[in-house]
């Protein structure tokens, strides 16, 4: 997710660092990913978009848009006023690929936006990007979002709750 266009990059140098997730944030990307799961598995494609306030104040998420396999940029979110949050699904499940967690482009472009990041795995894991400080954290296990019925729990080894960006990197390189 790293191609932004000018207009997202001013509204974000507007927004204020990183913003803790809040439960309504939470609850709201559930309701995205378990819509978008289904579809980014039957399409192995990531599905992304935006979370943030509209000019009422609403938090709301912006419509997904598809991208590849393995990367998707999102669309500018014109209706958008404040943007918090990033989010996207990891496609379909595919053999020793690092499916279950965060990738090092996704906690780098949620860093460099100055946002948080939600992440969906094939194996129905949630999970959040801290982007201030470039950590990340399991808010749901495996099977708490709609999983991969191809999905094979032993293919990943064991996956943490909570990963550092160096022990991040680390635990890519396994």
């Amino acid at each position: 997710m790293r191609l932004f266009i000018s207009s997202l990059l001013c509204t974000l140098a507007l927004a204020p660092a990183a913003f803790a997730q809040s439960t309504e944030e939470i609850a709201l990307i559930r309701k995205v990913f378990a819509k978008l799961q289904p579809l980014s598995i039957r399409h192995n494609r990531e599905y992304c978009g935006y979370i943030g306030f509209d000019a009422a104040g609403t938090l709301r998420a912006t419509e997904p848009f598809p991208g590849a396999p393995a990367s998707c940029s999102p669309r500018d979110p014109i209706e958008l006023t404040e943007v918090t949050a990033s989010y996207h699904t990891h496609a379909a499940f595919a053999v020793d690929f690092h499916n279950e967690i965060p990738s090092q482009q996704d906690v780098e472009g949620d860093s460099e936006m100055g946002v948080n990041g939600y992440v969906a795995t094939p194996g129905g894991r949630l999970w959040f990007v801290d982007g201030a400080v470039q950590t990340v954290r399991q808010i749901c296990p495996v099977f708490c979002l709609p999983a991969d019925p191809d999905f094979d729990l032993a293919d990943s080894g064991p996956i943490a709750k909570f990963y550092t960006f160096d022990r991040l990197i680390q635990r890519l390189d396994e």
